[in-house]
């Protein structure tokens, strides 16, 4: 019984406060740009533009800082059509499934900024009732709704009902010639005039088109066309308008005289047959009418191109875009109202266009980053990026947009709270398959282009030499490339595989798909270089080894020209020309680890020398390691069906021994009297699942190197640091070497000594996925050059330290220098989850700024985040966000020192997640109503939250259900036999989920805890396997 008791660890309520201080999920903003665009609006009085998507989502823009988000309630139901309501913060979308929904803007509250909720819904049934338009009339009073069999219904937009109001089709084909008294078909286009409201412009699909006065509910003029109609606009005269038509053509008309078209028809790229004109813009310009229109190409030697053409006298280009363009609008200027900007949604990206500047150049814009121009293959995420370097990342960056628009942001709605600088540089980099590198701002809301690094330049390829994309031999038509995606690689192997970027001196580590490590510095200055090349063969003491896969990339032999920014001082080159998985810098020391799938080295940057080349090749791993191509697909059916029917074996065993007494399938048999003893005390522990022993499967690599930490620790005793490379391996092995350094004035003279110190094999054998050193305060050592530039504190050396071993399936720590266990946390045993990816970050509190907490992040192969305490891996905070099939998005995770994490959400859009209570990245801009109008109410318990509303509630429910009594652990226990049947079940996993919160303080007493519990008999992690070299050299000395 006192056992039994002592194993109760309550919480205490002001722990628990002080957990909802510190600890809160929040979903912040959006980066990018959105997956599956289907519709554009713009409102030229709050001058916001809005994006909606297939998934359901609605996004509007305004200036810089300025975002608000929807989502559609069935999000099974793609957004076709978008309409502001000018002025009235207020928009209408049509959905896939004909319904509109009627959707307005709301005042967050102390948390500032706004959001977008769906205030009201409605829907016509019956396939003649299909929505085919959807326009507001000037005064926001009614939505014109057209309709598939001719009808144009009119919705009340105070009530969002639909008014008596009809104007029939057969009513409007009264006044029509007998000779045209056909069915028209479809309502295509409704246009309202701009100086009369009462009176609109009704276009069918077969061609015939309306001049319609509401008032009168009659027909003014009547327009017949040959061809099919795509689309109607107005001239700014209001005197004459233009059709455009499925066979390329336009043709402008009168509005009082109906007989002939005043002009056309016009085929701009005929006389072969083309393709329709999807919409034709008339807007007023500074020297005249533009004309904007989409498609019109040459069926058949231009059909497959993406265009949107813009003619202003003799001016003419033909944007040419790598995706289907969606729509386009114009947006004007505000004071004197004429064109200033083209925007144009295309399925992969938005450009937009100058048009008030000659040669009509691209802005740079600062929201809706095509991220994805080249597919993203890695991306990193550099925290507290001092000042200096990100001027000069920012400057050289500004050199590369020498072409671009240098106007005002156009799309300028909206104002701003907080205008000053962000209190902390945030840098993003992502690499490309392109092998490119861009440089983003993360710090706010806006994530913009900083920067732009191509590696690609120094090496050689037959498919690097020209780009034929881009080449345009022909005059006619005017093509210019509009856009950046570009969703073709030259040359596989330049892919990026990991980055590292020193955030105080700017040094940036790139390894690349075939072994090659490129080594930059950051330089003001333009020059041509030829970077030298060292060879580091990794697998020279294994004479069996054999590379059958890719070859390394030639380096170019004649000087390269860098203009201002990252320029190469070196590169390394491993054979084999495996891709890099783990990568490490320490800038201090100007030193660099790089890990494949066959081992590891060290590099010295100074003396641009190789220290160290390890292989971690087994005589299994040489087998598979060599061929990195597909594996055998009869080897591995066999293997997978022999493995399956084993577990439906030993699963079938195990319900018939799952009896209460049972010995535990999670470990061997001991003598009977300690297994009496270990079934007594295990009724005390969390349930903890089988973990399925390792196969080592044909294409299973125990050799890769998944994590390299290079830092200063007490690994030979508790008086002196030394500097040490810690590597870790997919087989759960992990190689410690101590490095001499020399003095920092023969740092270029004196080369640096590596030595194995120390070998640690993790009894369960689960790739290690990250090593962190915890001084004496247990904290995570500060980043190299940090403590340097005043950015941290020294670490504590007072007391012992201690180092932070993660692997997939649990969280172990071990203290210095003697490697003795102190802690640990079963992850997949008790789960079922496997960690992918981890973080490391001070959370400060909400209330007091001068109290914060050291813990590490965690993202699993579940889609679940969850936070950590130091040293003691007690669970403060965790919430499920990712779905588990979302591979990509759950590999894609980087975290911040802050509490903050991004991920890819989709290949072209990343969102921005908050762990933390006090530092939370979401906009804050509010939008000014310029019209007032009644309306309802928004139906709260129909609104879904987005991201820019506060979620403190969810971030209270989870630090609460991580801050559960020990008294639930005593719970499972009772329960155990009951639960272990629906373990697997992620819901209970959900209830259940942190038992494991207690304790945020630290602990001083150096004794074996696991998962909260002290017990001796969780002692089992002394087995793991340690080696110490250092004590063999010196009793061999």
């Amino acid at each position: 019984m006192l056992k039994f008791m002592k194993h109760q660890q309550k919480i205490s309520p002001e722990r628990i406060q002080k957990q909802k201080e510190l600890f809160a999920f929040n979903q912040a903003c959006y980066h990018g740009f959105p997956a599956k665009p289907s519709a554009l609006a713009w409102d030229p009085l709050l001058r916001l533009l809005a994006i909606a998507t297939k998934n359901g989502q609605i996004r509007i823009y305004g200036t810089p800082g300025v975002e608000l988000y929807g989502q559609n309630e069935n999000s099974e139901s793609a957004i076709n059509h978008l309409t502001f309501l000018h002025g009235q913060c207020r928009l209408v979308s049509l959905c896939e499934d004909n319904s509109l929904h009627l959707w307005q803007l709301k005042q967050l509250g102390d948390s500032g900024g706004m959001q977008l909720v769906q205030a009201n819904s409605t829907s016509l049934e019956g396939k003649l009732k299909k929505i085919s338009v959807v326009v507001a009339d000037s005064k926001c009073e009614h939505l014109m709704v057209g309709t598939e069999g001719g009808n144009i219904y009119l919705l009340n937009l105070s009530t969002f009902a639909m008014s008596d109001n009809i104007i029939y089709q057969d009513v409007v084909m009264q006044n029509v010639p007998e000779d045209y008294k056909v069915n028209p078909g479809p309502v295509e286009a409704i246009a309202e005039h701009p100086t009369e409201p009462n009176k609109i412009l009704i276009g069918y699909q077969r061609g015939l088109i309306v001049l319609w006065d509401k008032k009168n509910l009659c027909a003014d003029q009547t327009y017949v066309c040959s061809q099919q109609l795509e689309s109607v606009c107005w001239h700014t005269d209001a005197a004459h308008f233009t059709t455009s038509h499925n066979d390329g053509s336009y043709m402008v008309w009168s509005a009082t005289d109906s007989a002939q078209p005043t002009d056309g028809p016009h085929t701009v790229y005929g006389p072969f047959p083309c393709k329709p004109i999807t919409k034709i813009l008339r807007p007023a310009g500074k020297e005249g009418d533009f004309i904007v229109f989409s498609g019109g190409m040459p069926r058949a030697s231009y059909g497959d191109r993406n265009t949107v053409t813009a003619i202003l006298g003799d001016n003419h280009v033909t944007f040419n875009l790598t995706s289907k363009v969606i729509d386009f609008v114009v947006v004007k200027d505000s004071d004197a109202g004429h064109a200033s900007c083209l925007a144009i949604l295309a399925e992969e990206e938005a450009v937009f266009i100058d048009l008030e500047t000659e040669d009509w150049p691209a802005f740079a814009a600062p929201y809706l980053a095509s991220l994805h121009s080249s597919a993203i293959t890695c991306s990193v995420l550099a925290s507290s990026v001092a000042l200096e370097v990100y001027d000069k990342i920012k400057e050289a960056g500004s050199k590369q947009q020498s072409g671009l628009s240098t106007r005002p942001w156009p799309i300028n709605g909206g104002k701003i709270k907080n205008t000053d600088s962000p209190k902390q540089r945030d840098v993003l980099l992502t690499g490309h398959e392109d092998g490119t590198v861009q440089f983003w701002d993360a710090s706010g809301v806006s994530l913009t282009l900083l920067y732009k690094l191509s590696t690609s330049r120094l090496f050689l390829s037959e498919d690097l030499g020209g780009d034929g994309a881009s080449a345009e031999d022909d005059d006619w038509p005017p093509f210019r490339k509009a856009g950046l995606f570009d969703p073709y690689s030259d040359d596989p192997r330049l892919g990026v595989k990991k980055m590292e970027m020193c955030p105080y001196t700017g040094t940036l580590i790139v390894a690349g798909t075939a072994g090659q490590i490129l080594i930059l510095n950051l330089d003001v200055k333009e020059k041509e270089i030829i970077p030298e090349c060292v060879n580091v063969n990794l697998v020279a003491e294994n004479d069996s080894f054999v590379w059958k896969s890719h070859n390394k990339l030639e380096m170019k032999t004649q000087p390269v020209k860098f203009e201002p920014g990252m320029q190469p001082t070196v590169v390394v080159q491993f054979y084999p020309p495996a891709s890099c998985t783990s990568l490490t810098l320490h800038s201090e020391w100007g030193l660099v680890a790089c890990g494949t799938a066959h081992g590891f080295g060290l590099f010295d940057i100074v003396q641009k020398k190789n220290l160290l080349a390890k292989s971690t090749l087994s005589p299994l791993d040489l087998a598979n390691a060599a061929d990195e191509g597909p594996m055998s697909r009869r080897k591995s059916l066999k293997k997978s069906l022999r493995e399956s029917f084993r577990r439906l074996r030993r699963g079938r065993s195990q319900r018939k021994t799952g009896r209460p007494g049972a010995a535990s399938p999670t470990g061997s048999h001991p003598s009977s009297t300690g297994a009496a003893a270990a079934g007594d005390d295990e009724g005390l522990k969390p349930v903890e699942r089988a973990v399925e022993a390792r196969s080592h499967s044909s294409d299973y690599i125990g050799s890769m190197v998944r994590c390299l930490h290079l830092t200063k620790c007490f690994i030979a005793n508790t008086q002196l640091m030394s500097a040490t490379l810690w590597a870790g391996t997919n087989s759960g092995a992990i190689y410690v070497f101590t490095i001499a350094i020399p003095p920092s004035e023969k740092r270029g003279e004196v080369p640096l000594s590596v030595q194995l110190g120390k070998e640690i094999h993790l009894k369960h054998g689960a790739p290690v996925i990250s090593i962190c050193i915890l001084d004496g305060a247990s904290r995570p050592f500060p980043e190299p050059m940090a403590v340097k530039k005043e950015a941290a504190p020294s670490p504590n050396t007072n007391m012992p330290h201690r180092v932070l071993i993660c692997s997939e399936e649990q969280f172990k720590v071990f203290t210095l220098p003697q490697l003795k266990p102190f802690c640990k946390f079963k992850l997949t045993a008790h789960e079922g989850s496997r960690v992918r990816k981890i973080g490391y970050a001070d959370f400060v509190s909400s209330v007091d700024e001068s109290y914060r907490e050291s813990c590490f992040m965690v993202m699993t192969n579940m889609g679940d985040f969850s936070v950590y305490s130091l040293p003691d891996c007690r669970r403060q905070m965790y919430t499920a966000h990712i779905k588990r099939e979302d591979i990509n998005g759950i590999n894609s995770v980087v975290f911040s020192n802050r509490g903050e994490a991004l991920y890819l959400m989709s290949p072209c859009e990343l969102e921005r997640v908050s762990l933390s209570a006090r530092h939370i990245t979401r906009p804050t801009g509010t939008v000014p109503i310029l019209k007032s109008i009644p309306v309802k109410e928004p139906q709260e318990e129909n609104s879904k939250e987005k991201p820019n509303e506060s979620q403190a509630e969810g971030g209270d429910a989870a630090v609460a259900a991580a801050s559960a009594t020990a008294a639930e652990v005593q719970d499972d226990s009772i329960d155990s036999q009951e639960k272990a049947e629906n373990e697997s079940s992620r819901d209970e996993k959900e209830e259940k989920l942190s038992g494991e919160a207690v304790g945020g303080s630290i602990r001083k007493v150096d004794e074996v805890k696991e998962n909260g519990d002290s017990s001796l008999l969780s002692g089992d992690i002394t087995i793991d396997s340690i080696r110490d070299h250092i004590v063999v050299i010196r009793s061999s000395s």
